[in-house]
């Protein structure tokens, strides 16, 4: 009985190992915006997962660095949008989906809540208000090398 566990408890940790490499990581990294106009950098944030803009297709806007001038707070209008946390609270719900999170559209000056989801190498990120069938989704790539910093 002893000479058959040895191989047995090789041959599983051989297929759990195989199983293990096929789970793909977390959403960690950059992101290129469905509308190619900004990258996102996903970062965790104690248990949770955040991110912010690091790079904008449109830096300056009259000559000054783009401003979150669409934020319905009139104090926070004059903030820049490189660097802006964009997205945040999201946490791991079932492997490879997060949820319970928020995203902010500088366009609209709005927040909406919004879940997440690696679908091999696209990263689909759903937007709403309520419940996820009210809402607008998006599916985001990793950018090449050609995308510099704000």
């Amino acid at each position: 009985m002893h000479r058959l566990a040895a191989p047995i408890l090789l041959i599983g940790l051989a297929f759990g190992s195989v199983a293990a490499a096929d789970v793909p990581a977390p959403p960690i990294g950059r992101w290129l915006s469905e509308t190619k106009r900004g990258v996102i950098e996903i970062y965790p944030c104690a248990d949770r997962l955040c991110g912010k803009l690091v790079w904008l297709i449109e830096p300056l806007r009259r000559g000054a660095p783009a401003l979150d001038d669409n934020n319905p707070d009139p104090a926070l209008r004059q903030r820049p949008l490189c660097g802006l946390t964009m997205l945040g609270h999201f946490r791991l719900l079932e492997p490879q989906r997060w949820g319970d999170g928020w995203i902010y559209d500088p366009d609209s000056g709005k927040t909406y809540r919004a879940t997440m989801a690696i679908e091999g190498e696209t990263l689909r990120l759903r937007g709403y208000v309520g419940i996820p069938l009210f809402g607008e989704t998006q599916r985001w790539t990793r950018p090449d090398g050609s995308y510099g910093s704000c």
